[in-house]
């Protein structure tokens, strides 16, 4: 039987560049040697190294279209593969998973369970401080189960939060790691005045407009970051507080779920002393942009109840 060996030729470069990972000349190197040694028939040989470099190829083939098969590609859709059954939630779970949520707290926002973590790390001590003393508790302020995470303040430096119970909250300015140093969780009642209570009346309330010192372990020419805090609750129809500033300074706090939080960083004048802004007025708006309150005439002070020691 002839054989155009130029077409086969033709025919094995063709199929060699489709299968990459098989050297075609190496294999049909070894063919010829073995022609040599077992004197096949040209057109024998020919034959062989062809239906050789045909199963290597379509081996080849289907394993590049496994590997680019993009993962989000159902098996059952795949051109190169076989259905697959997809497991029945019975066979996926054999027992119920955790709650994603610790237990709810009248009043107060529902907290995830990597929410509730960073009042635990707002509190290491248990619960809030005293406001001379870091180390020192005081119980008579709850512990760390009964304050939730309810709203924060981040930016590049870092965060600060509003942490709170049914009676009062606390500010929290957690250190970062070989950076800075975090700050007391010194306790207020909503309100200001025990027992403190948490009801809103009216739209708006400023129950905190204090600083918090980022106080850095190795601060650098400006000193540490020092930022004016302004935070309470509002509204629950409420989407955006803006605050504003007798200097002309705005700022857009954060809302969430009734609360709200904005901070801002202010710096030291000549003398390395920082005055805080006279906060002109804070305004809530809900959706549409109409205004649904405001406060004016707002003092800056410590905030910070009164504990039994001082």
């Amino acid at each position: 039987m002839p054989v155009d060996e130029r077409s086969v030729a033709e025919a094995l470069t063709r199929l060699a560049d489709r299968a990459r990972p098989v050297d075609p000349e190496l294999l049909l190197t070894r063919v010829l040697r073995r022609r040599t040694r077992l004197r096949w028939p040209r057109w024998g040989l020919a034959m062989a190294a062809a239906a050789s470099v045909v199963a290597i190829g379509v081996v080849a083939l289907r394993t590049h279209d496994q590997m680019v098969t993009s993962p989000a590609t159902s098996p059952a859709t795949s051109p190169m593969s076989t259905p697959v059954s997809t497991p029945t939630a019975s066979a996926r779970f054999t027992s119920t998973p955790p709650a994603a949520y610790v237990p709810d707290i009248p009043g107060l926002p529902r907290n995830t369970i990597a929410q509730f973590a960073t009042v635990e790390d707002c509190m290491p001590k248990g619960g809030p401080v005293h406001s001379m003393d870091g180390n020192q508790r005081v119980p008579r302020y709850g512990g760390v189960k009964d304050y939730r995470w309810l709203v924060e303040a981040k930016d590049k430096l870092g965060v600060t939060r509003l942490v709170g119970s049914r009676k009062g909250f606390v500010l929290c300015t957690p250190g970062i790691r070989l950076v800075s140093y975090p700050t007391d969780p010194i306790f207020s009642y909503w309100g200001e005045d025990p027992p403190g209570k948490l009801a809103l009346r009216g739209a708006l309330s400023i129950d905190a407009y204090d600083s918090q010192m980022q106080s850095e372990i190795n601060p650098g020419r400006d000193g540490d970051p020092y930022f004016l805090v302004v935070a309470g609750r509002v509204a629950p129809q409420a989407t955006r507080v803006e605050v504003e500033w007798a200097d002309g300074r705005k700022m857009t706090a954060n809302v969430r779920n009734g609360f709200y939080i904005g901070r801002t960083r202010v710096y030291p004048d000549k003398k390395g002393a920082y005055r805080p802004a006279v906060l002109s007025k804070v305004t809530a708006y809900g959706s549409g942009g109409r205004a649904l309150g405001e406060v004016k005439g707002i003092a800056w002070g410590s905030t910070g109840a009164i504990d039994q020691d001082d």
